[in-house]
């Protein structure tokens, strides 16, 4: 015996089989979805997209920390931050400290990655001392490199004396010559950790069928590496590179702490020059408008890398 089917079920069952039923269920569906998502959405639009828009369009005014006055200047802060030597200053000294962080941190990850991918006794223990620098605080990691690199009582110093390398204790952090070096071994000891557990974690799931045909074939350790390692390291390495990058060129607080953008300038990047202009110099806008500048050539940055990762994926 069928069951019987009152007239109003068998129109709403023709209706949800129809184009038209089957876009309403579809758009009530995408209503549940937009529900979930909306909190997130929600803090993006407020801690990210409005802090955001609201720095861009202070840069378009002179606005200055001890006045309540603003006016519009449209580009005018631009212009006048490209006329200056302190804005390319700060620009070169933040590509080639990012440059040398990210290239120094990319050879130290490596390494260390392939060291800890061999089985040797006490790997563990390895494994997490070398985590120490990137987790501890950046405080702490500071106080700790001012210490040994101080020029009358500093570790360094003494060590490089008693062996005879030096004569009289070197300025490290205060010297025009050694100030930016110092700095980027510092910030490489502290990031390099990242890189690390990035390949590591790669280098653990490449086939080992690669590797005995790369040996049944003949190859030494270094053509394996060459031919076999780095290829399936490509795409770790894009992306640790575009991180580091970002994360490098954007630093503040270690640069601040360790120089404070000195000495005469030779650390001062473009996020230290935004923090003196609004913070020092009380010019608002002027940091609105270098923190704005700084965003673009991230972006820029960023349309290379998706553009490059587009191109990695297509092979």
């Amino acid at each position: 015996m069928k069951p019987s089917t009152s007239p109003l079920g068998q129109q709403m069952i023709l209706q949800s089989h129809t184009p038209r039923g089957r876009r309403r269920i579809f758009r009530n569906e995408n209503y549940k979805g937009y529900l979930f998502v909306a909190p997130a959405v929600l803090l993006l639009l407020l801690f990210a997209a409005y802090p955001l828009v609201s720095s861009l369009w202070l840069s378009l005014n002179s606005v200055e920390v001890l006045s309540t006055e603003r006016a519009f200047v449209g580009l005018e802060n631009y212009r006048e931050l490209f006329s200056t030597a302190d804005f390319w200053d700060g620009l070169w000294n933040g590509l080639v400290f990012s440059f040398f962080t990210v290239v120094l941190q990319l050879l130290a990850g490596i390494a260390t990655a392939l060291l800890l991918n061999n089985a040797f006794r006490g790997r563990a223990l390895v494994r997490g001392l070398i985590l120490f620098p990137f987790v501890a605080p950046t405080i702490v990691a500071v106080l700790v490199w001012k210490w040994i690199l101080n020029d009358l009582y500093g570790v360094a110093n003494l060590a490089l004396m008693d062996l005879g390398i030096i004569s009289e204790g070197i300025a490290w952090l205060g010297s025009p010559e050694f100030a930016m070096p110092s700095v980027i071994l510092i910030n490489v000891w502290m990031f390099f950790p990242f890189i690390t557990i990035q390949v590591l974690a790669r280098l653990q799931v490449i086939p080992s069928e690669l590797y005995e045909a790369a040996r049944v074939d003949g190859a030494g350790a270094f053509q394996r590496f060459w031919y076999v390692t780095l290829p399936e390291l490509r795409s770790t390495i894009l992306l640790v590179v575009f991180i580091r990058g970002l994360w490098m060129f954007n630093k503040f607080d270690t640069v601040w702490l360790l120089t404070q953008g000195g000495p005469v300038g030779k650390t001062k990047t473009l996020p230290i020059l935004a923090y003196i202009q609004a913070f020092q110099e009380y010019q608002l806008g002027a940091g609105a408008t270098t923190s704005a500048c700084i965003f673009m050539l991230l972006a820029l940055f960023g349309f290379w890398y998706a553009r490059k990762l587009k191109t990695e994926n297509g092979r």
